[in-house]
């Protein structure tokens, strides 16, 4: 191999603009996606309590892709 044809890692930035602006922006929609799933788990746990302490026996039907019941 002639040092032409070599490729030097010297060369190649490792934290290029690109690279970073898809690290931010994966966290950022996985922290947004973090507080959703987060306040929905908090709200069914509320329910729960609330509707036991209240004596509340409603029959409560939840279809939605969004219900903790069935995501879990």
């Amino acid at each position: 191999m002639s040092f032409a044809t070599t490729y030097s890692y010297s060369d190649r930035e490792i934290f290029d603009v690109k690279t970073l602006f898809e690290a931010t922006r994966f966290i950022i929609v996985n922290s947004i996606l973090f507080v959703i799933f987060l306040f929905l788990t908090i709200e069914e746990f509320e329910w729960a309590i609330f509707s036991s302490s209240e004596g509340i026996a409603d029959m409560v039907i939840d279809d939605t892709s969004w219900n903790i019941k069935t995501l879990i």
